[in-house]
């Protein structure tokens, strides 16, 4: 059985006389460390800069060691030499778990941490960087496995040592697992480490003489990184900053973000010293981002982009949610969310993105906005590539409106756009399309457009997929009634009522060959048109010259190829009202199908296939008409051939048009009546044949409008009412166009020549 220890005299000797041992030790060694320790970090520091200190205390019981007052400042011999300048006070500096025999014996600092309180360090830019590299031994003299800093401002001069370039402040860092050695002292991050913490309530960097980067409540550790109150902006104004000369730095947008988070961080530096940043995800919420026109700016200097991301990038996922665009005096972006997966860029390939989404944003550019010129691109250099393999947008919403006016000029709503494939590099960039693409599909429910203050243009179910495309319900539709029209004339003018059940273009190829805009497709079928063309003849004439359609095609000011344009089961009515006439006189074309070759532009062209119009319809509801009409929109004279036939028309339906012009009525049946008119701008002729029977006319005094009866029973006495089955044919004279009137105004003074020589006695 053990016996129970007692605590006798001897043994209290003995505490006692160990505690005052190390009570003596410690104050020994504490004594020793401040005479020795300047004499250590002098025979050490073999840098260019000098470290001095107030006070220093040293527990040998707790390995403790605290300096207070400690600064770090250049030393004089070095000041041209420098490659980093700078100056720094530290209040306090805490070294715990310090190896007091390394200490003693090799003279040489290891501790398991070094904590440093209220920093204030102040960094100098230098001229140039120091291109001797000078070797050191300090860092083999110091060893530590954690570092603190609790309190630290941070200010970054510029060589002016006046101007402010970078501030931090309230800064705190734990860095836990350093590696300091002479593998890392060579590199770019002279230390290596397994787990960091970072915060500071306030960050400032000026990126250029015009722009500053501020942000508060940063934090960031091996997973997190999160910034409150991001700020990119202008530093003076937004308004001018058109002395910037771009070859010297790159503008970027300016930005405000309430927050950003990074998760699933990993960023450093490889074995080659190259940077690189690594994250799971990126968040983003009520981001505002404007782009000031004047961002456009003119310079004469070559301009070289370089590489928009020069280090290795992997960001698996960026949401940016409830955000906003604005490029000034051109596009608005609200409720902009968008997520963007899978970016890669490691400089030398193409920066890849898997996909980005947008989510029922609302786009409004603006019209009539004049921006200064941009940068010719004759002087840019851009030598990134950017594959973005899919890009989707849902349910999007898009305005045209002028800056300041509440109505807009287009809207679509329940716009859908899924573009694959999506490329730009440095060829891609030099077109007004700077990219391609593999795949597109683009449809919008409705779209709205208001062009002037008489119509509006609608449309529903818009698809454009690939090359094709297809729309319902195409309507211009009038806002004003006829009379309300006519009252605002000054010249008459026709007044439009126009629906389309279905527009289809197939295999359209558009775009710019230079900066020459080319639109092509080998045919475009157009079915069930509902068209009303009403003219009123009380407003007065317009006495403009009216061009042929193949001077209109001709001048057309880009590239405009449909080999084929059909339209089917469609109609067409024309309405004119006079001074004198009771309502207004109707031209019906029902069942009307066409086949138009070859309708191009001859912009840039030398030559051209003729243009040919295959038409056929029921006139006035009863009576079948053929037509064939064509020209060259080459030929400057606007040479022209029409020819066609109708059949079984009663021409008391005719009245309305032909007393107005013929001061004539009439009265019967034309079986047949054929034509073939060839003419130009000036003039035409051609022949003219009719069938008819029970054909009675009427002629009336032009000044009056009273019947000429006596003129009427000498003529119908004359007049044979039945062409005994035969048709009877006339080659007309020349019929002079009338250069202020149309091309069927035209046409329909050759037909009435026809009708004066064949039938009628005046």
């Amino acid at each position: 059985m053990k016996k129970n220890f007692t605590f006798s005299k001897k043994h209290l000797f003995w505490t006692l006389g160990i505690i005052l041992i190390l009570t003596l030790l410690n104050f020994g060694i504490g004594i020793w460390l401040k005479s020795s320790f300047p004499n250590f970090i002098k025979e050490r520091n073999d840098t260019p800069y000098s470290i001095h200190f107030e006070d220093l205390n040293y527990s040998f019981l707790t390995q403790k060691l605290t300096i207070k007052n400690v600064t770090v400042f250049p030393k004089e011999e070095e000041l041209k030499n420098l490659n980093i300048d700078f100056t720094a006070n530290i209040e306090e500096l805490k070294i715990t778990g310090v190896d007091f025999i390394k200490l003693l014996r090799k003279k040489e600092l290891f501790a398991s941490t070094i904590y440093l309180r209220h920093p204030e360090i102040i960094y100098f830019k230098t001229e140039k960087s120091d291109s001797v590299v000078k070797e050191t031994l300090f860092h083999s003299s110091i060893e530590i496995e954690n570092l603190k800093i609790e309190d630290a401002n941070f200010k970054y001069f510029a060589q002016d040592r006046k101007t402010l370039l970078s501030q931090v402040e309230d800064l705190d860092v734990e860095l836990s697992g350093i590696d300091l050695n002479e593998k890392t002292l060579d590199k770019k991050f002279p230390f290596s480490y397994s787990t960091f913490d970072i915060e500071c309530t306030n960050f400032f960097y000026q990126l250029n003489p015009s722009q500053k980067v501020q942000a508060k409540n940063l934090k960031a550790n091996n997973d997190l990184f999160k910034v409150q109150n991001f700020e990119i902006s202008m530093v003076d104004t937004k308004k001018s900053i058109r002395n910037i000369d771009p070859s010297t730095y790159r503008l970027l947008p300016d930005v405000e973000a309430p927050e950003i988070r990074f998760h699933g961080l990993d960023w450093g530096f490889t074995k080659k010293d190259n940077f690189f940043f690594k994250a799971k995800k990126l968040s983003l919420d009520s981001v505002s981002t404007y782009i000031p026109e004047n961002r456009n700016f003119v310079s004469e200097e070559k301009l070289e982009w370089g590489n928009l991301i020069p280090f290795y990038l992997e960001i698996d996922q960026i949401i940016v949610a409830n955000s906003k665009l604005e490029v000034q005096n051109a596009l608005s972006v609200q409720n902009l969310n968008v997520e963007i997966f899978g970016i890669k860029d490691n400089i030398k390939d193409p920066t890849q993105i898997q996909k980005v989404v947008m989510d029922q944003p609302l786009l409004t550019a603006y019209s009539g906005m004049h921006s200064q010129k941009k940068i010719s691109k004759k002087n840019k250099t851009f030598i990134d590539h950017f594959v973005l393999k899919e890009f989707e947008t849902k349910n999007a919403e898009f305005h045209l409106k002028k800056k300041g006016v509440k109505v807009s000029e287009v809207l679509a709503k329940g716009i859908y756009v899924n573009l694959k494939e999506i490329n730009i590099d440095s060829k891609s960039i030099e077109n007004k399309i700077p990219f391609t693409y593999g795949f597109i599909k683009a449809s919008a429910r409705s779209m709205v457009y208001h062009p002037n203050n008489v119509y509006d243009l609608l449309s529903k179910n818009i698809v454009f997929t690939n090359g094709n495309l297809s729309l319902n319900n195409f309507e211009m539709k009038p806002k004003i009634s006829r009379r309300q029209f006519v009252q605002s004339l000054k010249k008459e003018k026709d007044y439009y009522s126009i629906q389309v059940k279905d527009v289809n273009m197939h295999s359209i190829d558009f775009g710019f060959h230079g900066n020459d805009f080319y639109l092509k497709s080998p045919q475009i079928n157009l079915t069930a048109i509902d068209a009303d063309i009403f003219r009123s003849k009380i407003p007065p004439d317009d006495t403009s010259k009216k061009h042929l359609y193949s001077k209109l095609l001709r001048e057309i000011p880009f590239i405009l190829e449909v080999k084929k344009l059909n339209i089917k089961n469609s109609s067409l009515v024309y309405e004119e009202e006079t001074e004198k006439s009771k309502g207004a006189g109707k031209l019906t074309f029902s069942n009307f199908n066409a086949t138009i070759d070859n309708v191009y532009s001859g912009y840039k062209r030398k030559s051209l296939p003729d243009v040919k119009l295959d038409i056929t319809t029921t006139f006035m509801k009863e009576s079948k008409l053929n037509v064939v009409w064509t020209f060259n929109s080459m030929n400057r004279n606007e040479k022209f051939n029409i020819k066609g036939n109708l059949r079984n028309f009663d021409a008391s339906k005719m009245n309305p048009f032909i007393k107005p012009y013929l001061h004539a009525t009439a009265d019967g049946v034309l079986d047949y009546v054929q034509f073939n008119f060839t003419g130009n701008d000036s003039n035409a002729n051609g022949n003219f044949g009719i069938k008819y029977k029970n054909l009675k006319m009427k002629l009336y005094n032009p000044e009056t409008g009273k019947e000429r009866k006596v003129l009427n029973l000498i003529g119908n006495l004359a007049l044979k009412s039945n062409s005994r089955e035969e048709i009877k044919e006339v080659e007309i004279e020349t019929v002079e166009r009338k250069q202020d009137r149309s091309f069927f105004n035209f046409l329909w003074l050759c037909v009435q020549q026809g009708l004066k020589q064949s039938v009628l006695v005046i």
